[in-house]
């Protein structure tokens, strides 16, 4: 009998086993962080690092780590970087200006970036990133059209500078090369939290309107719901979810939801360390997931549409290290797609809540001032965030969203051991019993 070939959960196993034993340094106190970038029927492909996740942005060593799935074998770590010859060929290609410097750059999680000055101006800086999560030309393309469509005081976008033939090259090695203008400026993950109530007021209001932009973005004809993409035979069109891994495109909303829902149940089976949450919960939403989804109501399709920057967080904000409520770039367009408005759903919420351990921090003082600001910012999609078709779509997206519970720290002081998982439990329970009744309704400690 021929030997069975290794799963893509066993290679996971094997990977985040291999980067814990000190193979290629010191995993105290660290992480790993980990993605596929190429999967065949011979072998599992990663690009893998250690990473200190509440340490400070700094650059990270990452690997290509090649798992044969026959053998088993993990083959020796390919350290992942461009070379001098590569940068300087890349930025003249690109730009017609001659590299003086480089320096690694602070990464985003699915990159590598180098920040490069050229000879010609001292006053000129780019961004060279290798992405292997995304099409860079694409990116580029979709980056272009925002910039030249949407007012940049609103929603303002780095310039970006093809690399000829980038297009073919990344279909070969799988990997694409990114170059940007660096913007100068903070992260706004950083400098949010810190702000008065009176400047984030100011600064919700100004990402309500950039929200707003790039939903009114023209979608192609067939609003289906996936990833949008662009290449020349075709112009925009809508492919298959990669954010979520959830297939596609869809046409429905209730396709999505399902979807969504489902994959979000095999998130929570793999879940370590929250067996407690599983216990409880598990089979219930199984048993839920099975039977019910029939039931999401048809009025969620009323929701409307749109064009999204799926990861438009404070994360993915460049703000002015002077005036931190001045919007000065949003990046990072990896994860462009043609989704329901209310899907951004948590990077909206995350303006109103303090950062966390458990994804969603207690509210900031006056947070329901901050909603409404931001929402009367953009008055046509305050109303349709009223609707009772918003209302039914949150109702089961929040279920998706809120499955699975984060690591539940075992130090955790007994007062706050409750609250950890408290809006899991309680979106969880609402919809089970409102769907799915049952008498018992104990919360796991």
């Amino acid at each position: 009998m021929s030997e069975e070939l290794m799963t893509q959960d066993e290679a996971v196993s094997t990977l985040l086993a291999y980067m814990f034993s000190g193979a290629i340094g010191s995993s105290e106190g660290k992480g790993v962080g980990y993605a596929l970038v190429e999967a065949t029927s011979t072998n599992f492909a990663w690009w893998a690092s250690l990473e200190d996740f509440d340490g400070p942005a700094m650059p990270i060593d990452r690997y290509r780590i090649t798992i044969d799935r026959r053998s088993k074998k993990l083959s020796p770590p390919k350290p992942i970087t461009l070379s001098q010859t590569e940068l300087t060929e890349a930025v003249l290609a690109a730009t017609g200006q001659h590299l003086a410097s480089s320096t690694r750059f602070t990464d985003g999680m699915l990159s590598i970036s180098y920040k490069v000055m050229v000879q010609e101006s001292q006053d000129i800086a780019y961004v060279v990133q290798l992405r292997h999560h995304g099409d860079v030309a694409s990116m580029n393309h979709i980056m272009a059209l925002v910039s030249a469509t949407i007012d940049p005081y609103i929603l303002p976008v780095p310039p970006v500078y093809p690399i000829p033939g980038e297009k073919k090259r990344q279909d070969i090695e799988g990997v694409g090369r990114q170059i940007t203008q660096f913007i100068q400026g903070d992260i706004a993950y950083s400098t949010y939290p810190r702000l008065s109530h009176k400047e984030r007021l100011v600064f919700v209001q100004k990402i309500a309107l950039a929200f707003q932009a790039c939903w009114r973005i023209q979608l192609p004809e067939a609003h289906l719901i996936g990833e949008l993409i662009w290449d020349k035979v075709d112009g925009l069109s809508i492919g298959p979810d990669r954010h979520h891994s959830l297939g596609g495109p869809f046409r429905s909303i209730r396709g999505y939801l399902r979807a969504y829902i489902k994959s979000s149940l095999l998130a929570l089976e793999k879940q370590q360390g929250i067996e407690e949450f599983k216990e409880r919960y598990l089979d219930r939403i199984r048993k839920f997931v099975d039977s019910r989804l029939c039931d999401i109501p048809a009025i969620v399709e009323d929701v409307p549409i749109v064009a999204v920057h799926a990861d438009m967080g404070l994360h993915n904000i460049i703000v002015s290290n002077q005036t931190p409520t001045e919007i000065r770039a949003i990046i990072d367009w990896e994860f462009v797609a043609s989704a329901p408005y209310a899907s951004m759903y948590r990077i909206i919420e995350m303006l109103f809540r303090k950062p966390a351990e458990n994804g969603f921090g207690p509210e900031f003082d006056y947070a329901d001032e901050l909603r409404e600001a931001f929402w009367s910012a953009i008055p046509e999609w305050k109303l349709l965030n009223q609707s009772k078709a918003t209302k039914v779509f949150l109702e089961w997206f929040k279920f998706g969203l809120y499955m699975k519970p984060e690591h539940r720290p075992r130090d955790l002081p007994e007062d706050e051991v409750q609250d950890f998982w408290q809006e899991n439990v309680r979106v969880v329970e609402n919809i089970l019993n409102k769907y799915s009744p049952t008498q018992d309704h104990k919360v796991p400690r």
